[in-house]
Parts: C-alpha cells; sequence; structure tokens
C-alpha cells in the first residue's frame, strides 16, 4: 500500500493563517506499507515507535497515508475504520476560546515514557503555533463539503495544502454518500493553558478531527518511514 514521505519538519510555519494559505508547503511521496500501531496510552504509542526506529505522523501525514491507502483499496481502506492519533497539538489558552495547532510538537513526538495524564500543561504564550479562535467559525457541528473545504482549521492543520484537503474532503464524502461531516470539536475555557493531540476521528463516521482525546487513553499510530 503507499505511504506518504515523512514531511519536512513544520516548525517554521507558525502564527500566520493567512502566511501558511498562501504558501502550502510542497511535499513528495514514497511508497511502502501500512501498518496501524495500537498502545494503551499515547505515550506508549510513542514509545513503541521509537523501539522500532520509526516516526509518529503529524495530523496531514495521517490524512495522506488514508488517501494512499484508499487508492489503492478503495472502500476496504483499513485507515478509515480506526481514529489515528498525531504529533501535531493543540494547544489551549486558559479562560478564553484561543488555541494554537503545532503542525509538529516536540512535546508530543518526545513525550515522556509512562506520561499519565489526559493532558500535557504548557504555557501557551511561549507555544509556537498558527493562532485561531473557536467562537470564530464552526466548531462542534457538521459541515458540507464545501464548507470544510474552506475551513480555516482544516486548511491549517493540513499545512494549507489545499488540493490535498479537497482530495480527501471529496473522497469522504464520494465515500460515505454522506450530506455533512468532517466536524471539529475542541475545547475552550479550560482552567490552565493545555496541550492535546490533534486526532483524526474515523472516517466512516465523520471523518471529523478532535482536539480534546486524553493522552491516558487508547492511542492508534500510522507507523512512519523507518529512521536511517
Amino acid at each position: 500500500m503507499k505511504l506518504p514521505k515523512l514531511f519536512v519538519p513544520e516548525k517554521d510555519l507558525e502564527n500566520s493563517v493567512e502566511r501558511l494559505l498562501k504558501e502550502p508547503v510542497k511535499v513528495q511521496q514514497r511508497y511502502g506499507l501500512i501498518e496501524v500501531i495500537r498502545a494503551d496510552t499515547f505515550a506508549e504509542g510513542i514509545a513503541k515507535l521509537k523501539e522500532q526506529g520509526r516516526k509518529p505522523f503529524t495530523f496531514s501525514e495521517n490524512v495522506e497515508a488514508r488517501i494512499a491507502d484508499y487508492e489503492v483499496n478503495g472502500n476496504d481502506a483499513e485507515l478509515f475504520k480506526t481514529w489515528l492519533d498525531s504529533i501535531t497539538g493543540v494547544a489551549y489558552k486558559a479562560h478564553s476560546t484561543k488555541f494554537k495547532i503545532i503542525l509538529r510538537s516536540d512535546k508530543l513526538e518526545n513525550i515522556a515514557s509512562g506520561f499519565n495524564q489526559s493532558f500535557i500543561p504548557v504555557d501557551y504564550d511561549t507555544e509556537q503555533g498558527i493562532e485561531l479562535d473557536s467562537k470564530k467559525g464552526m466548531y462542534g457541528q457538521l459541515w458540507t463539503r464545501e464548507e470544510a473545504k474552506n475551513h480555516k482549521f482544516w486548511l491549517a492543520a493540513m499545512n494549507g495544502d489545499k488540493g490535498k484537503l479537497a482530495d480527501y474532503v471529496d473522497m469522504w464524502f464520494d465515500k460515505t454518500g454522506r450530506k455533512e461531516g468532517m466536524s471539529v470539536y475542541l475545547r475552550s475555557n479550560t482552567s490552565q493553558d493545555e496541550l492535546w493531540a490533534l486526532v483524526l476521528g474515523s472516517g466512516d463516521y465523520s471523518s471529523g478531527a478532535g482536539g480534546g482525546n486524553v493522552l491516558d487513553g487508547s492511542a492508534r499510530f500510522v507507523s512512519g518511514a523507518q529512521q536511517k
């Protein structure tokens, strides 16, 4: 099955949705085998990948892996049948509706072995990411095909790649026959600054994005390319 090549670290695309959407990163692809790593916690999944000499995927890489799986296997694509964790982070500012999308979070990628809390406490103001506000957009609801293609959250989380997002949206709506889907569910007004991992929901239901799945719950990772 096809597998996307690991992306160049996305740390330079920060703090500006407008710049991100104007200057999307170009990504090349490679091929290999798709494998899903299952674990009891997020940290355990990261540890398993490191033991195998592999790297976890970002949110946009998970989407690309699903596209590749579907192109080869059609409705039998396995990656649509489970949620997929990522090292793309969502940092929440305490007592507000502001949040940042961190395309590749060092704190998640290098989470301590044995970490067993729901989220990682952070200093929001020092986190580098693309800042949005959940009160300034449609969140927590199902979207139409065109709404999903043009929503700032999805565009930002996809590293500004409008073409790839459009391909995924069309693929999901055509596959399921649904009229609405691809919702985004986030936290807000948290009691402290928090970092959570962005999860790609099961494609057979709504293929939504979740920024509130606990890190101490079960995790699913697409296995990345082996490190040399």
